[in-house]
Parts: C-alpha cells; structure tokens; sequence
C-alpha cells in the first residue's frame, strides 16, 4: 500500500505541475523560463526532477517545439505564435516515479495542428478505455494505437514508446505505439506504465539531433 500511496502523490505532483506549466508557453517565454519554473514548482511539491542528469540529460523537465519530436533540451528561444510546443515532466518522490507530458500551441493553431493534437490526444484515452486487465498485451496496446492514428491520416512513430515505471523512470515493459510481431506481455493488475503516443503529419520518419 506504502508504494500506491507515494506513486499517487508524484502522480499528482507531476499533474500540478503540468498544468502549472502550460498556462506559462505563450509568446515571449521560453524553455529555459518553463524549466526554471518547474525547479521552484518541484521544491513547492517536495519532488525532485528524474530528468536532471538522467544520461547526462541537462535540464528538469523536456521541452521539444515545432518539429522536435520528443526529449529536447530548453534554450532561450522565445515562443511565438503558432508554435508547437510539448513538455514531459518526470519526478520522483521517496524513490518511486511519474512521468506524463502534455503539448498545446502558443496562442491560436492552425486546423492541421489542431487536429494533429486531437487526434494523439484522443488515442491515449481511446487505448486507455480499452485496456482490460491481466487480458491486455503490449503488443495489443500497440496495435489499438497504431489502428486509431493510421484510419485518421496520421502516423505512429516506432523508435519511441511507453514504458513501465515505478523504483525506475524507465521501465519494462516497451509499450509500443504500433503492432508489434511478438504478442508482448500481459498487462496485469497493479502494474504502472505510461502509454506514450507519439503522432506525425505526412510519413514517420525521423531524424535524431546528431545526425543533423
């Protein structure tokens, strides 16, 4: 029960924060401003960030803009309107972790990014609903995501996915945003894992900063 409870309060920790956060992108701050804020927020929240120096990562929380898909790094560019911009904030509490992110525009979007944030947003809870205990595979949340994102135009993205967590960020098992070829493990009661859809327009390919 001790573990339910402290995997509780960074849940809600992390999902203050969140919200905290996005009433903050908006035109003329920045990523930095977002992670520095997020520093004060955690010491509110008596969390700490896993994201700071988790693999020499820099920062407290991600933030990817635009065309950045996932895991970037906050800098000093001010947002502007129309942008894109996504944050995952991660912390930790007496050992246990949460992990959740959220993307919105600054001021008004267009429609194709409107429904682009629709329609990621509304497969997470479309597998959600649909997950049944100690029935469930990885390998099935895959493949409800992959179904949804696909009959919508959109494209799932296979290098990144969700994941267990818990004693760790990162956790097994792989939760896969598509239909794997192996049927995956049960998702079984109690387990904690984060279903992580990650969404593109036009193909879904991508290309990692180093190799720019």
């Amino acid at each position: 029960m001790e573990k339910i409870e402290f995997m509780r309060k960074v849940g809600k920790s992390v999902a203050t924060i969140l919200k905290k956060l996005k009433k903050e992108i908006k035109v003329g701050n920045s990523g930095q401003g977002l992670d520095k804020l997020a520093r004060q927020l955690m010491i509110e929240e008596k969390v700490q960030s896993s994201s700071l120096n988790y693999k020499g990562f820099p920062a407290s929380i991600c933030v990817s803009v635009n065309n950045e898909l996932t895991h970037g790094i906050p800098n000093e560019r001010l947002f502007q309107a129309g942008d894109l911009v996504s944050i995952d904030v991660s912390c930790n509490y007496q050992g246990y972790h949460a992990d959740a992110a959220l993307t919105t525009i600054v001021s008004e979007g267009n429609e194709k990014k409107n429904n682009l944030l629709n329609i990621t947003k509304n497969s997470l809870y479309y597998v959600i609903q649909n997950i049944q205990p100690n029935i469930t595979t990885t390998q099935d949340i895959g493949a409800m995501l992959e179904k949804y994102i696909r009959a919508r135009g959109y494209y799932p993205i296979k290098e990144y996915g969700g994941h267990g967590i818990g004693e760790e960020l990162h956790m097994k098992p792989f939760i896969p945003n598509y239909k794997t070829p192996q049927k995956g493990k049960i998702i079984s009661e109690g387990m904690f894992i984060c279903i992580e859809p990650l969404v593109q327009i036009g193909d879904e390919e991508i290309k990692l900063s180093a190799d720019k």
